[in-house]
């Protein structure tokens, strides 16, 4: 159900808010091709697979970081979490302010524990239990790089109360994730290929719990 304030924009999201945690276009999907860049597959990997955590949580910063864009372009170009050793972008907002790290592992290890306090219900900015209201996003950050992320720049607003599952934490988590379900989607295929079903309403404390 979606709920459109009043507005004279003529971008159908600049003031839209969504009642619930669905994204307003197609059902995300659990067949979507999955590959890794180099960055990911020399350098991230190899050190991934020292660091002790429940295997969900270590599969889950897997796939965000492919996703974030952990890679050097064809130019030399490092991408964003590339040069700041922070392969998940978090604290890399939209406004420009990166969060940068002194090695990879830090980078890593802190990704890591940032989704397993999620999953346990310590992070104050998933609070389980409680409404979360995301207001309408202007992204200057999506509007500058239009072509790489090929999304709008007007993300939709959310109001949904906060239970854990996929869907809602990756609208917390990323603004471009309130557009599409391209994020989900990688998120819920990977776990399919590695086969463990799990879809948007599956929810971190379960992936925590993985044996």
């Amino acid at each position: 159900m979606y709920i459109a304030e009043k507005s004279m924009s003529k971008h159908p999201y600049q003031d839209l808010i969504i009642q619930g945690s669905k994204a307003p276009s197609d059902p995300p999907k659990n067949s979507v091709k999955v590959s890794f860049s180099n960055e990911m597959i020399k350098e991230y990997i190899p050190i991934w697979q020292t660091i002790q955590a429940p295997k969900g949580i270590k599969l889950l910063a897997l796939i965000m970081a492919q996703k974030e864009g952990f890679y050097i372009d064809s130019k030399g170009i490092p991408s964003r979490s590339y040069r700041t050793k922070n392969p998940a972008n978090i604290g890399n907002v939209d406004s420009g302010k990166n969060k940068g790290f002194n090695t990879l592992k830090d980078g890593i290890e802190y990704q890591i524990n940032f989704l397993r306090n999620i999953a346990n219900g310590t992070n104050k900015l998933y609070p389980i239990g409680k409404d979360v209201f995301l207001k309408p996003y202007y992204s200057p950050e999506i509007a500058k790089n239009q072509k790489t992320y090929k999304l709008e720049p007007y993300c939709p607003g959310y109001k949904f109360k906060y239970t854990g599952q996929l869907d809602q934490f990756i609208k917390i988590y990323s603004t471009g994730a309130r557009q599409k379900n391209t994020y989900l989607s990688l998120i819920i295929s990977y776990f399919n290929n590695m086969g463990i079903k799990i879809t948007e309403e599956t929810t971190l404390k379960e992936l925590i719990e993985l044996k």
